[in-house]
């Protein structure tokens, strides 16, 4: 297996393959929390947590819509950069099925962030949303 390389000036994933790429990962997510409860839960937010450190960088909506999360050294992203980027998404999912103060949590602080890192991802020159600035990776369209 060759080593892959990463292009010094990688092209800006369009934020809509970005977007419909996380609806996917959301919706992996949600299968899991109903696949095995309450286990599933925990399976729904790790695969949140961790989904961008699996092949090369890409989660399963990655994957689908070639994209890749690179970290700042421009290789694959890394467990620790994939957990950082990720919190507004798995505390979401973690609010979500607190019982009525989860529920406050989500719609007054994670959903507000949540609209912050959709519009920044539309905005911003590199697409980079508010997960992205914190674990210092860029999201990009794959290299062939």
């Amino acid at each position: 297996m060759g080593v892959k390389t990463f292009s010094p000036d990688p092209e800006r994933a369009s934020p809509l393959k970005r977007i419909i790429a996380r609806m996917v990962d959301l919706l992996v997510a949600w299968a899991l929390t109903l696949v095995v409860p309450p286990a599933g839960v925990l399976g729904g937010i790790l695969y949140l947590a961790v989904a961008d450190s699996f092949q090369n960088g890409q989660s399963l909506g990655k994957m689908a819509f070639g994209l890749e999360v690179h970290g700042a050294n421009g290789h694959p992203c890394t467990l620790k950069d994939s957990i950082y980027r990720n919190l507004p998404f798995s505390l979401g999912l973690i609010f979500a099925v607190i019982p009525v103060i989860g529920w406050i949590l989500l719609i007054f602080a994670i959903i507000p962030i949540l609209f912050i890192e959709l519009w920044l991802v539309i905005v911003d020159d590199k697409g980079m949303r508010l997960g992205d600035r914190i674990s210092d990776t860029l999201v990009v369209e794959r290299i062939p």
